[in-house]
């Protein structure tokens, strides 16, 4: 009986001892399967890791300029052009994450700015339903763009239930859980034949909050949130609203932003842009994203001529 309790113990422990063997492994093993698998999270990580290391202006005296946002962002405004634009008045960079939400950006931006960023000027561009969302990116939010801080905060505002939640707060430490979804979908990639055609195509681009009343509602909401993040570390946010096809009712949320102190930029107003100038009928293409990339280059050295002392922002919290 002995031999039998003393079998069954040591069978225990090389099986606890296997399994967390195999569960380090995924846990090292993920970041660098990734690496290998997506050029998308090897260029997030890169930018995510630029971003952490801006200051106010740099060597030369330049304001920086750091442009946050999802999809519409990446497909909707040509980087290089852009920088090349502005290079001798401002140092812009990027930080693009896609299908992200707007509280994705406004725990990013806080978990950005508690760790020590401090761009001169953030522009959030999102369009105005994913200001109004609930959504976010699920455990690599809570990986990527959640503070432990915030925690209690995020679950609040996105109404987690305890299993989702306890799932968010693991994921926040873990590799390998923020990960899977995406190495899932990298395999899915690789093995199904025009896999990215056929979810391009299936994708759904409508609006997911599209009353007025509860979008206007939202903003009136968020916003403040916005310029009360700014305030506290000294640093100016600005809402860009990509250009749309359909009414997306940006004018009076750019009301509000006049009202609250957060600068709401509408370079395109709705259904000015026609539709060839889209690819799918809700990201630009490249003739569009010429477009509007050059209204967003005026735009930032207008706010530049407007606000001599932007340079000057305060470079710790206050």
């Amino acid at each position: 009986m002995t031999e039998r309790a003393e079998s069954a113990r040591t069978g225990i422990i090389v099986l606890l001892v296997g399994l967390a063997v195999i569960m380090l492994g995924f846990e090292l093993g993920s970041p660098l399967l990734l690496d290998h698998l997506s050029r998308t999270e090897h260029r997030v990580e890169g930018e995510l890791s630029a971003a952490r290391a801006l200051r106010p202006v740099t060597a030369d005296g330049r304001p920086t300029v750091l442009l946050t946002g999802n999809s519409l962002l990446l497909e909707g405004v040509k980087l290089d052009q852009l920088h090349d634009n502005l290079a001798s008045q401002f140092e812009v960079s990027r930080l693009g994450i896609e299908q992200t939400h707007y509280l994705d950006w406004y725990f990013g931006l806080r978990r950005l700015l508690q760790e020590g960023s401090r761009p001169n000027l953030i522009v959030l561009s999102l369009a105005t339903d994913q200001l109004a969302s609930k959504f976010t990116l699920g455990e690599e939010f809570a990986h990527r763009q959640m503070s432990v801080q915030d925690f209690p905060r995020a679950i609040r505002e996105t109404k987690l239930d305890r299993t989702t939640a306890s799932t968010y707060f693991f994921a926040h430490f873990s590799n390998w859980l923020a990960d899977k979804g995406v190495i899932r979908q990298r395999v899915l990639i690789l093995l199904v034949p025009n896999f990215r055609g056929l979810a391009a195509r299936i994708a759904d681009h409508t609006p997911h909050v599209n009353d007025p009343a509860a979008l206007e509602g939202m903003a009136r909401q968020r916003m403040p949130e916005l310029r009360d993040l700014a305030q506290q570390y000294g640093v100016k946010i600005v809402l860009l609203v990509p250009p749309t096809l359909h009414e997306d009712d940006s004018r009076p949320i750019q009301q509000i932003g006049a009202e609250v102190g957060v600068p709401v930029w509408v370079l395109s107003p709705p259904g000015e842009f026609p539709r060839n100038l889209y690819r799918d009928g809700f990201h630009l293409n490249d003739q569009g994203s010429e477009i509007f990339t050059s209204r967003l280059a005026e735009q930032i050295r207008k706010m530049g001529s407007e606000s001599p002392n932007l340079q000057e922002q305060k470079d710790t919290p206050r």
